[in-house]
């Protein structure tokens, strides 16, 4: 199988797996470790790794540099990327080129974030210097009562920065970016599902 659709395929299987089970991780961080595992396994033994000027590589990077500064004050990292093979780098003649490797794809994630982080994101991966042939956003929203949340990192089905699959795909609208909008809402004010929202389509998975 292609490695942007078996990409693909794991992060549906991850989004469906979290609105059965939104608590396997307590942070957003531990989302992206729990998908970092599920994306090594779900690649070929002879896929994960690659060879950078004698030295072998993971192609799947968690916090992998940004080639650039996007518009920012300094460089950033990805959350999960996976590095194109065969590896090859934006800056080969320089001291560290192994820090600057072209990406096949990266993967952004945001558990109850609001509209300026999910655009932060899409700015960041469609930034002509982002050094990217394919971009996934993964946004989550886990939402309990207010007055008896099952965790403090819940969010409320009433807050004012929820974004609704509408919303995500207004932001999105023009853009290649893939975003996969998982909603897990205990309280029943919203329905509960998983939706692909690319190029202002929304699609339910």
């Amino acid at each position: 199988m292609d490695q942007i659709e078996i990409i693909r395929r794991t992060i549906k299987g991850f989004c469906l797996e979290f609105i059965k089970n939104p608590y396997l991780c307590y942070t957003e961080h531990g989302l992206h470790a729990l998908f970092y595992s599920k994306l090594f396994n779900a690649f070929l033994e002879e896929e994960r790794y690659t060879n950078w000027l004698g030295n072998r590589v993971c192609v799947i990077q968690k916090e992998y540099p940004t080639a650039e500064k996007l518009g920012k004050s300094q460089r950033q990292h990805w959350d999960i990327s996976i590095i194109k093979t065969p590896p090859e780098s934006k800056h080969p003649d320089w001291s560290a080129s192994y820090d600057y490797l072209k990406l096949a794809a990266v993967i952004e994630f945001g558990m109850n974030e609001g509209k300026e982080h999910l655009k932060d994101d899409i700015e960041r991966v469609c930034h002509r210097d982002a050094n990217v042939e394919h971009e996934f956003i993964i946004h989550l929203c886990r939402l309990s009562n207010p007055g008896a949340k099952f965790s403090k990192r819940d969010g409320s089905p009433k807050s004012a920065q929820l974004l609704s699959k509408e919303d995500v795909a207004e932001i999105v609208s023009g853009k290649p970016t893939e975003v996969y909008y998982g909603m897990k809402d205990s309280t029943f004010t919203h329905n509960s599902g998983v939706w692909l929202i690319n190029q202002g389509e929304i699609k339910q998975i």
